[in-house]
């Protein structure tokens, strides 16, 4: 499996010892978004949008689980022990982010077949995911990631389509004329031996 990567929000360097919170251990998520910590509030319906969205188009499945805290674990590794848990695969990203007081803290793992470049998706979690658990937005960091997520993907297609000589569709076309040339080059033939042979 890719290495698990561990982020620490920078509140969480500076209050680390304000205050303790109900410790969680990694466990097995059965829905996309797991709110345990209760930190979503009204913006959980729009997460759930924004994930069943990704899967929809681009057959991503997206995981984010909101704790109170990793239980002293590191995040990188809580995430990947949940993903292990989960039976996740090469298809899935989980967002794991533990919330305390004025604190939060998250890694996120994929496996190693991920299909999507993972200087991309740091990039993206830096940039993007980052700043919204940094400001208590943690519905808009799923958003974020989300179409994050699909924007790499329609990239990445894009790329491959304009790296490949010829579309399908024109090689579907171009094989299909040689068959018919050849198919009347055959025909022709047979037609000119039987008005030899007479």
């Amino acid at each position: 499996m890719r290495r698990p990567v561990t982020v620490l929000g920078a509140l969480a360097l500076v209050l680390a010892g304000a205050g303790t919170a109900s410790a969680e251990p990694p466990l097995e998520v059965t829905e996309q978004i797991t709110d345990q910590a209760g930190v979503l509030g009204t913006g959980k319906p729009a997460a759930e949008r924004a994930v069943a969205d990704l899967a929809a188009e681009d057959d991503l499945n997206l995981y984010a689980v909101f704790v109170s805290s990793f239980d002293d674990a590191d995040p990188g590794e809580w995430a990947q022990d949940t993903a292990q848990l989960s039976g996740l695969d090469e298809t899935d990203v989980l967002l794991a982010v533990a919330v305390g007081d004025a604190t939060y803290e998250y890694g996120y793992w994929v496996d190693e077949d991920f299909p999507l470049s993972e200087v991309d998706l740091e990039r993206t979690v830096t940039g993007e995911v980052d700043p919204r658990l940094a400001a208590g937005d943690r519905s808009g960091a799923v958003r974020a990631l989300a179409v994050q997520l699909q924007d790499l993907t329609a990239a990445e297609e894009e790329a491959e389509q304009q790296a490949a000589p010829w579309p399908a569709s024109t090689i579907i076309l171009v094989i299909g004329g040689v068959a018919v040339v050849l198919l009347a080059a055959h025909l022709l033939s047979r037609r000119r031996s039987s008005t030899t042979r007479s």
